[in-house]
C-alpha cells in the first residue's frame, strides 16, 4: 500500500537559501546532530519557532527603497540618452531634470556623510 499523499497546505514546496560561515555551519550541524535532525530541518524549525519579531534597520546608504528609486531613475535616463543619440536632440526638460537629480544626489550624499 502506498503512503498517503501530504495535504497541499502541509507540502514543503518553497526553497529558502542562505549562506553561513564555516564556523556557523559547524555549530548548526553539531546542534542538528544532537537533536537528530538535518541541518535544513533544524534551520527551518529555528526560523519558524521564533517568538520575538525580527527587526531590520535600513541605513541611508543601503535603503532598499532609495536604491530601487535610483535604479528606475537610471533606467529612465538611459532611455532618454538613447533617444537623444537616435534623434539628435534633447528635450529642454531633460537638462532641468538632470540638474534636479544632481541636487538630490548631493543632498543624499551629504546626509550619508553626517
Amino acid at each position: 500500500m502506498a503512503r498517503p499523499r501530504t495535504p497541499d497546505e502541509r507540502r514543503l514546496t518553497r526553497i529558502v537559501r542562505f549562506r553561513l560561515t564555516e564556523a556557523d555551519h559547524i555549530r548548526l550541524a553539531r546542534e542538528a546532530e544532537t537533536v537528530d535532525m538535518s541541518v535544513g530541518e533544524l534551520a527551518r524549525a529555528l526560523t519558524l519557532s521564533r517568538v520575538e519579531r525580527l527587526v531590520i534597520e535600513a541605513t541611508a546608504s543601503h535603503d532598499p527603497a532609495l536604491v530601487r528609486q535610483l535604479y528606475h531613475i537610471g533606467h529612465n535616463l538611459n532611455q532618454l540618452t538613447k533617444n537623444a543619440h537616435i534623434f539628435g536632440r534633447i528635450q529642454p526638460r531633460v537638462e532641468a531634470l538632470c540638474r534636479r537629480i544632481d541636487a538630490l544626489m548631493d543632498e543624499a550624499i551629504g546626509k550619508e556623510a553626517d
